[in-house]
């Protein structure tokens, strides 16, 4: 009987497939894409897990560590000096190592956002044309001082030692509060974080916002990466760059017609349990004698913040 496999099938290493123009169908931009969407689904998975496990913060009540998460940041927001931010910056690290949540996780995450928003942001401060001072670092020596708008550049433009403390601070500041949110966000169940702040009369409107936000972002991410299975899944010799692209224009009208056919229906089905706009707990329960101690301990901490 002859066969009637094609032969590209039974290629054990089939070659990469190409356009007319002669360039590979690369899938290298949308794999790193849904690579993204598939590390957010994954990311949400072990907060949970995150969340039950057995550790410093993970047994007390919510209320406890939102009251104990506000408080810190406002700390930090108040702290000016770079050894007190350093300080809480080192607590934070405590915290999370007696969380068990892992140094990796938590860190692999405050790095890169520091970066971005600490020193890529602050490194302009440390120059001598907005931060007058003592010149440590000469960098650039021009012909003269050039005036431009309303200020002036000088004729040699460096880093000073009062620029170098201003970003410090504001990289040490990004750095311990970005630490202690993602620090909680790991160890707390986002429906707790939303009961906690509903005791704490927080209004119901910006609850709501947070909870439906929360619960889309997820089955975004997840449509999405379905979306995109489902089209691998039907692809033998693969796609050029124009039908990509063509491709994702597709799914982006039909991820916003989604979007608001399940706004609608969820404000229908809303409607119909008789909400009227209230979010009501079915019960707040009582601070058990481990959440008393632990608020202590976290007391301790803020108090350290503030003295430090």
């Amino acid at each position: 009987m002859k066969n009637s496999i094609p032969q590209f099938l039974l290629l054990e290493n089939p070659p990469a497939p190409s356009g007319g123009n002669g360039r590979r169908r690369a899938h290298s931009l949308v794999d790193r894409g849904m690579t993204v969407f598939a590390g957010l689904l994954q990311d949400i998975m072990i907060q949970w897990a995150l969340a039950s496990r057995a550790g410093l913060l993970q047994v007390l009540d919510a209320r406890v560590k939102v009251l104990f998460w506000v408080l810190l940041l406002v700390t930090i927001s108040f702290k000016s000096t770079v050894p007190s931010l350093a300080g809480i910056a080192a607590m934070t690290v405590i915290l999370t190592f007696g969380s068990r949540v892992g140094l990796g996780r938590v860190y692999g995450k405050v790095l890169p956002l520091t970066f971005f928003f600490g020193v890529l942001l602050s490194a302009p401060s440390m120059l001598n044309i907005f931060s007058p001072g003592t010149m440590i670092l000469p960098l650039v020596t021009l012909q003269g001082p050039v005036p431009v708008l309303t200020m002036t550049i000088p004729q040699q433009i460096g880093i000073t030692a009062e620029g170098l403390t201003i970003c410090f601070r504001l990289v040490l500041r990004v750095f311990a509060s970005l630490s202690l949110s993602i620090l909680m966000l790991s160890v707390t169940p986002f429906p707790e974080i939303i009961r906690a702040l509903k005791l704490f009369r927080i209004p119901d409107f910006l609850l709501l916002i947070l909870t439906l936000t929360g619960k889309y972002i997820y089955l975004f991410a997840q449509t999405v990466l379905d979306m995109y299975r489902a089209m691998k899944v039907r692809l033998v010799l693969g796609m050029t760059n124009a039908d990509f692209r063509a491709w994702s224009t597709g799914r982006m009208a039909i991820i916003f017609r989604k979007t608001q056919l399940r706004a609608d229906d969820i404000y229908r089905a809303m409607l119909c349990r008789g909400f009227s706009g209230e979010i009501r707990l079915a019960g707040s329960g009582r601070l058990r004698k481990s959440d008393w101690a632990g608020a202590c301990v976290l007391a301790v901490f803020v108090l350290a913040a503030i003295l430090v």
